[in-house]
C-alpha cells in the first residue's frame, strides 16, 4: 500500500480500475493571463513531496494580514505524472511531472507549481465568495504582474483580488 492512498484529501477520487490516478485540474496559469482554460486530465499518483502551510484570512481581516489572526491550512503536495495529453495548453505535456495539492472550492486536486508553493505561504487568501476556493492558478509575483502591469520594478502590492472560475472574487493580502 503506498502513502499517498491513506490521505484523506484523495479518498473517493481514485480511478476503480487505475488505483494510482486521479483527474487533476492542470493550466498554463490563470485563465485572465494565459488565455487558456484550465482542463481536468488524468494524473499517476507517483508520492507525496511535502506539506503546504498556507495562512486563510477572513473578509472582515484587512491587508497586511497578521499571521496570528490568520488560520494556517496544512495540505499535502502530492507529485504525479501527467498521463494524456491537454487539448489547449502548451505549457505542459503528456508524461511531464507536476505538483499538485487538493483546495477547497475546486472539484478536482489543483497543478501548483515550485514558485506557487515558495510564495503562497506569504500571502493571505480570503476565499471565493461564491465556492470557497483558497488557491489560485498562478504564484502571486506573477498575478501582481498581471494586474499592475505599470508598476515600478520591484514593487510588490499590499493586496488585490482574483476573479474565481465559478465568478466569485478572493481577495489576496500580504502577511505579516
Amino acid at each position: 500500500m503506498t502513502t499517498w492512498r491513506q490521505q484523506s484529501e484523495l479518498a473517493g477520487l481514485f480511478h476503480p480500475e487505475f488505483p494510482d490516478d486521479l483527474q487533476v485540474v492542470v493550466h498554463d496559469g490563470e485563465p485572465r493571463r494565459s488565455q487558456r482554460p484550465p482542463e481536468a486530465c488524468w494524473v499517476r499518483v507517483t508520492g507525496i513531496a511535502g506539506t503546504l502551510n498556507a495562512p486563510i484570512a477572513t473578509a472582515s481581516q484587512s491587508p497586511p494580514f497578521k499571521r496570528a489572526e490568520t488560520r494556517t491550512l496544512s495540505r499535502t503536495i502530492f507529485q504525479g505524472v501527467l498521463l494524456n495529453t491537454p487539448h489547449g495548453l502548451t505549457t505542459i505535456r503528456q508524461g511531464a511531472p507536476l505538483l499538485f495539492v487538493r483546495a477547497a472550492g475546486v472539484p478536482h486536486p489543483l497543478q501548483v507549481s515550485d514558485l506557487y508553493l515558495r510564495e503562497r505561504v506569504s500571502w493571505g487568501f480570503v476565499p471565493c465568495d461564491k465556492c470557497g476556493a483558497d488557491e489560485t492558478f498562478d504564484p502571486v509575483s506573477v498575478m501582481a504582474k498581471t494586474r499592475f502591469p505599470t508598476a515600478p520594478a520591484g514593487a510588490v502590492p499590499l493586496m488585490f483580488s482574483a476573479f474565481c472560475l465559478c465568478g466569485g472574487t478572493m481577495t489576496i493580502g500580504a502577511v505579516e
